[in-house]
This record gives structure tokens, C-alpha cells and sequence, in this order.
């Protein structure tokens, strides 16, 4: 009899963490979404590097997964500094400055769509490169000069009018998540009632790279920006009910 009891108390007790350690290894297939939020960093290359500086950046975006695929959207925010104070070289015949830059650091805004492949998952850590499109505009003001004479004759710089601009490119982008899992906790699934799902929490290291080009700018530019994030990623997937 006791031994019969112990056998009982053993499938009861196995049973559930059975269940448990399959679901969760199902959890690395289907569909599954969340987010990322960071921060990073970027460098010009090329003849980027000529009229720009690098800047720090703030980003955000979107996944989707299915089994080992990832879609990831994403924006980023910076403010690179000039190099060139007349990147669209407007002189007059003497060859002075008729155009300044009139904003110290430029705007950056980016967006990027990527789809990428889990090549590698060990214990909590997995690696996903990825390729994709970006897009990216540099907005600022300029300050138009004009020439005047001033008391003793001499002709100084007077700022005539203010304007904004600003330049945009779309190009290719490719990178690599490195994903450190955090912690995996059930939750109540978000997007459905009744339901249950697991949230799982990672470190993202992303390095990556973007091609740019400036067409109008005086003479154009273009070049690859180099860079690398650093993001809380959480990830949603639906648990599957045994109930059923």
C-alpha cells in the first residue's frame, strides 16, 4: 500500500512539472511579439564622416517571431554634430559664407524594418542576424547672410533670413541581436481573455550597420554608419491550454 501511495504522490507531483517543462520548451516555436527600448551609439563612415560627427542614440521598435524567424521595427533618435559649417557650399564671388548652419547638432531621426534568423540557442543566450531597409532624415535650420557695411566700412556678416531643411535617405541596414535572457515569468496574456502566456526578458546587444547618402548636399555624401544598442527587449508567446 505505501509503496502504491508514493507511486500516486509521484505522478502527481511529476506530472505537472512535466507539463510545465514541455510547454515552455514549446515556447521557443509559434508566434510570439513584443518590444525593445535602449540605447546606443553611432559613427559616420566615408565622406559622411566629412560633414558629420557621431552621436549618441535612443531607440525603440517592435518584433514579431515564428519559431526561429524575427521581424523587428525600429526607430531611433540623435543629434550628430557638424563638421562642415556650409554643406550645401553657397559663397558669393568673393568666396565668403552665404549659408551657416544656424542648429549646433542636426536631428536624426531613423527607422529600420529587418527580418532575421536564430542561428544560434544555447542555454540563455541566442544570436539573430538580421537585414533590412532603413530610412533616415537630418533636419535643421540655416542661417542665410548677407553682406552690409558697418560704421568704419568694413563689410561684416548679417544674418538676412532663417530657414529649416533637412535631407533624407533610405538604404540598406544589417545587424546582429545578441540576446541575454533575463528572467521568464506566466503572465495573463495581454491580447486575449481567459488566456495565459509567458513574458520572457533579455539583454539585447545589437552592433549594426546602415548605408546613407545625402545627394544634395554640396558636393554629396555618403558612407556607412556604424554603431551598437543596447536594449531591454520582452518578448510575449501564448501558452497552450491542456484544459482543451
Amino acid at each position: 500500500m505505501k509503496k502504491a501511495f508514493f507511486i500516486l504522490l509521484a505522478i502527481f507531483t511529476l506530472t505537472p512539472a512535466a507539463l510545465r517543462a514541455q510547454d515552455y520548451q514549446s515556447l521557443h516555436d509559434g508566434w510570439g511579439w513584443g518590444f525593445q527600448a535602449g540605447v546606443g551609439g553611432l559613427l559616420p563612415t566615408g565622406s559622411l564622416s566629412d560633414d558629420f560627427k557621431g552621436c549618441a542614440l535612443f531607440t525603440g521598435g517592435i518584433n514579431a517571431e515564428y519559431n526561429h524567424l524575427r521581424i523587428k521595427a525600429d526607430i531611433a533618435y540623435g543629434q550628430p554634430s557638424f563638421k562642415n559649417e556650409n554643406p550645401y557650399a553657397v559663397f558669393d564671388n568673393q568666396g565668403r559664407n552665404l549659408q551657416l548652419n544656424a542648429t549646433a547638432n542636426p536631428t536624426l531621426l531613423g527607422t529600420g524594418l529587418q527580418m532575421g534568423y536564430t542561428v544560434w540557442r544555447q542555454g540563455k543566450v541566442s544570436v539573430t542576424p538580421m537585414v533590412g531597409m532603413s530610412w533616415n532624415r537630418l533636419s535643421w535650420d540655416i542661417n542665410h547672410i548677407k553682406y552690409e557695411a558697418d560704421d568704419a566700412g568694413e563689410e561684416r556678416p548679417m544674418i538676412n533670413d532663417v530657414t529649416d531643411t533637412h535631407e533624407s535617405s533610405f538604404g540598406w541596414i544589417a545587424s546582429v541581436d545578441i540576446d541575454f535572457k533575463l528572467h521568464g515569468k506566466v503572465v495573463d496574456f495581454p491580447f486575449g481573455e481567459d488566456r495565459q502566456g509567458h513574458y520572457t526578458s533579455s539583454l539585447r546587444i545589437t552592433p549594426f550597420v546602415t548605408h546613407t547618402k545625402y545627394s544634395n548636399l554640396n558636393p554629396s555624401v555618403k558612407g556607412c554608419c556604424v554603431g551598437l544598442t543596447v536594449s531591454y527587449a520582452g518578448l510575449f508567446h501564448a501558452l497552450q491550454s491542456f484544459n482543451q
